[in-house]
């Protein structure tokens, strides 16, 4: 066994180790970086548990038919055991509408109705 930097191993097993450890450190060091630098962001990260929980903790049972822009409605699942629905209002604002209030049915229903139409 000599002491020398570029003595070479009478094993050739010793040296494939050698190079196997390397491509070990280097696949886990790649697999770490790629996402990092592939411009995943932290709110990439949250949308894809965004569906883990219920998003309405709070609800609004009023609200003008006129102000919603957009309305979504999540049905219960094993991510959330209650119905969500949300409401993009016109200035960009997400609300959550109380999915049991007489108001918020109706304007479900009409936007049900008006979609059956069109399609």
């Amino acid at each position: 066994m000599s002491l020398r930097p570029n003595a070479t191993s009478s094993c050739p097993s010793a040296s494939l180790l050698r190079v196997l450890q390397g491509l070990l450190l280097l696949s886990l060091l790649l697999t770490t970086l790629v996402p990092w630098t592939a411009g995943e962001t932290q709110s990439a990260d949250k949308k894809r548990f965004v569906e883990l929980y219920c998003m309405c903790l709070k609800t609004v049972s009023g609200i003008h038919p006129s102000n919603i822009q957009n309305l979504e409605v999540l049905s219960a699942g094993p991510h959330c055991p209650n119905v969500q629905v949300i409401a993009t209002l016109k200035n960009g604002k997400k609300v959550c509408l109380d999915p049991e209030a007489p108001q918020i049915k109706k304007i479900v229903q009409k936007i049900l109705e008006s979609n059956e139409s069109t399609a």
